[in-house]
């Protein structure tokens, strides 16, 4: 692979940071942690049917318990393994049992962005498809940005009837009534 420096990166204009994700050991644990330490009132589950994902060329399925909250206009995502199946979330919760594990932007043109992360050397460890009950369709990929940034970047796309959906409690909201998601 062709070695591209820093500044490539950096010259792409990126989204401001909307998620930060964190591996945590036990799901319920960290809900009642974070809901003090960030005053936080309230937390969403995604009410999934399915969800494919390719990690480093190989079709995985993934099990896990996600929560997500709002801090702000910032989403805390906080991710649960349930098993053992390597992913992009194994060499961290091997070496450390979990932290912050990515940061999250949401971004429109997914395949054009992917594609100019990729030409800039950026490889992508696990990209999925995440649909929920009410047909909510999250498009995501997790970019090895470690070297740049020291942190894995990950790009996500959500859509329902193929119109951009934000993540933000409102929408969480609405996603109640629909079907997609349910408070925890």
């Amino acid at each position: 692979m062709q070695q591209h420096d820093i500044r490539s990166i950096s010259s792409m204009k990126l989204p401001h940071i909307h998620q930060i994700g964190i591996l945590v050991k036990d799901i319920a644990e960290a809900i009642a942690y974070y809901t003090k330490l960030l005053n936080i009132s309230r937390w969403y589950c995604s009410n999934t049917v399915k969800h494919e994902a390719i990690y480093r060329g190989k079709s995985i399925e993934p099990e896990l318990d996600i929560v997500i909250a709002f801090q702000g206009a910032v989403e805390i995502e906080l991710i649960q393994v349930k098993s053992l199946e390597e992913n992009v979330y194994s060499d961290m919760i091997g070496k450390c049992g979990g932290g912050i594990h990515h940061l999250g932007f949401m971004i429109s043109g997914y395949d054009k962005k992917i594609e100019e992360m990729m030409a800039n050397g950026v490889e992508v460890l696990q990209s999925g498809v995440i649909t929920t009950k009410g047909s909510a369709v999250t498009r995501y990929a997790y970019l090895d940005t470690i070297r740049q940034c020291g942190i894995i970047s990950e790009f996500i796309a959500t859509t329902l009837k193929g119109l951009p959906m934000p993540h933000c409690k409102f929408i969480m909201d609405v996603g109640c009534i629909t079907g997609d998601v349910e408070r925890v």
